[in-house]
């Protein structure tokens, strides 16, 4: 028993004594008036040994009668062996008491003892706005409707989208091969519309002046629009290229031979006759080569 008090009296005086080391923090608010919810910051500012370790209280802590906004810390820095820690408290204020006061803490860590020591109560005093209220509070009725601007329904708008996506996506993906299909043949059918009637207009103004430029006009309209068909470079191959290209057929020989005679040798193989003989046989392999791949198209489908 005399061992348990002489020991409870040794952990007095040693907590006396650590109290006596600890120098009282410092608190203050940044104004001496404040109004209801308005913010007011508190600063909390500790010097001590640089070998005491020191905690500011967090945002857990009761700062009654004020409500924490936000706190801020700041390095502890350290001179001639004594450390500052400095700390600031956003608070705000609802409670109606015309004056207000505020102490807090710092945690001193020593071993496995933790001292708390209060800064001197600071006080700030609340403004009051409002002097004089009649009892009862007279109610000011207002029926006045208020214009209220118009705001655009995103949320509506975003499912709209979504669901405007969606049905494309489901139409895509069983109609899409179709569509595709279709589109193919359509821009099929319009090139080979464009290219027979641009063909002719050549095909027909050679006939009636003769001219070799519109031979050489027909004959590299049919190479581009057999280049764009078979999506490969038959505009930039020669003559014998294109024969080989398309296995050797006598009449694209036969044809392109006579043409370029009238071009490079001005030459029309006895009679003009002949040369649009050519032209002819030129446009009737360009319609076939258009049927075989509008066939290849339609076989695509099937498949």
């Amino acid at each position: 028993m005399r061992k348990s008090i002489l020991l409870f009296l040794f952990c007095l005086l040693r907590l006396a004594a650590q109290a006596q080391q600890v120098q009282q923090p410092e608190g203050r608010f940044g104004s001496d008036t404040i109004k209801l919810g308005e913010l007011v910051q508190y600063t909390l500012v500790h010097r001590h040994p640089a070998a005491q370790e020191v905690v500011m209280p967090a945002a857990n802590y009761n700062f009654s009668p004020f409500e924490l906004v936000r706190k801020d810390f700041y390095p502890t820095s350290t001179k001639g062996g004594i450390s500052t820690d400095s700390a600031v408290y956003t608070l705000r204020t609802f409670e109606t008491h015309p004056t207000q006061q505020l102490a807090l803490p710092v945690y001193v860590l020593g071993g496995q003892d933790t001292l708390e020591v209060f800064s001197p109560a600071h006080v700030v005093h609340l403004q009051q706005l409002v002097q004089n209220v009649q009892e009862p509070l007279q109610v000011k009725a207002d029926t006045t409707l208020v214009a209220v601007e118009e705001r655009f329904n995103w949320p509506v708008m975003l499912l709209w989208v979504v669901a405007s996506v969606t049905f494309l996506v489901l139409v895509w993906l069983i109609f899409g091969q179709s569509i595709r299909r279709r589109y193919k043949l359509y821009r099929l059918r319009k090139d080979h519309i464009y290219f027979a009637s641009r063909f002719n207009s050549h095909k027909d103004r050679f006939e009636k002046s003769g001219a070799a430029a519109s031979i050489e006009k027909a004959v590299s309209l049919w190479k581009n629009y057999l280049t764009k068909m078979e999506r490969s470079a038959v505009n930039s191959f020669t003559t014998k290229e294109i024969v080989e290209f398309y296995d050797n057929d006598e009449e694209v020989n036969t044809a392109l031979r006579i043409c370029d005679k009238a071009i490079y040798g001005n030459l029309q193989s006895e009679s003009e006759g002949e040369t649009n003989l050519a032209l002819g046989m030129l446009r009737r392999f360009a319609k076939d080569r258009y049927r075989t791949h509008r066939e290849l198209i339609n076989n695509a489908r099937n498949k």
